[in-house]
C-alpha cells in the first residue's frame, strides 16, 4: 500500500491567474499530484514517499527530503520577504506577492505609473 506525504500551498500568496498556474505546473513537475483546492484558495497535493515507492518496486531505500511550506528555509523560520513598493507619503508597503495593495491599486487606476513607487 502506498505511504503519501502531503503539502499545502497558499495560492492567496501568488497573483492570480498567472504565477499559481506555474506554481501547480512547476509542483506537478516535482512528482506532487493535486488532490484539490479548498474554497479558501488553499491547494492540497500529495506525492508518494520515496521509500515506500522504492520498497513497493524493488528498488534501494532512499530518504524523502522534509515537506516545507514555501516561505520557510531549511530551519524553520519564516523567511522575511522584501518590500518591493512603498509610498513615500504613508510608508504603506507591498512585496509583489498576492494580490496587488489596494494603495497601489487605487494610484494604478487613477492613472498613475506604478514603477515610481518601486524601491
Amino acid at each position: 500500500m502506498p505511504e503519501w506525504k502531503y503539502r499545502k500551498i497558499d495560492l492567496n500568496l501568488y497573483r492570480p491567474q498567472g504565477d499559481e498556474l506555474d506554481l501547480l505546473n512547476a509542483a506537478g513537475a516535482e512528482g506532487w499530484e493535486l488532490v484539490g483546492i479548498a474554497s479558501n484558495n488553499m491547494a492540497y497535493l500529495k506525492r508518494e514517499i520515496a521509500e515506500a515507492a522504492a520498497a513497493a518496486h524493488g528498488g534501494g531505500q532512499t530518504r524523502a527530503e522534509p515537506v516545507r511550506p514555501i516561505g520557510y528555509d531549511a530551519g524553520d523560520r519564516r523567511t522575511e520577504v522584501k518590500v518591493k513598493y512603498r509610498d513615500p507619503v504613508t510608508n504603506e508597503t507591498w512585496s509583489g506577492r498576492g494580490r496587488m495593495a489596494s494603495w497601489l491599486k487605487r494610484k494604478q487606476d487613477a492613472g498613475e505609473d506604478i514603477e515610481e513607487y518601486l524601491v
